[in-house]
């Protein structure tokens, strides 16, 4: 079992800044999940993007 959560935020320096800080918890990226998706604002017509990452604390188990 693993401990995962998921890192999301609109903001690319506030995304990086969470990822280095968790890395530095001991928690690890799930490269293969990591997205970047583009939304819009119906109202001013801004694109802005979403940046989303899985992380994961590897059970000390896992290295046994």
């Amino acid at each position: 079992m693993t401990d995962a959560t998921l890192v999301r935020e609109w903001d690319v320096e506030t995304f990086h800044n969470q990822v280095m800080e968790m890395e530095l918890k001991g928690y690890n990226v799930r490269r293969e999940t990591y997205q970047i998706t583009a939304e819009m604002n119906p109202e001013t017509g801004q694109v802005i993007h979403l940046y989303t990452v899985e992380m994961y604390k590897p059970d000390s188990d896992e290295f046994c």
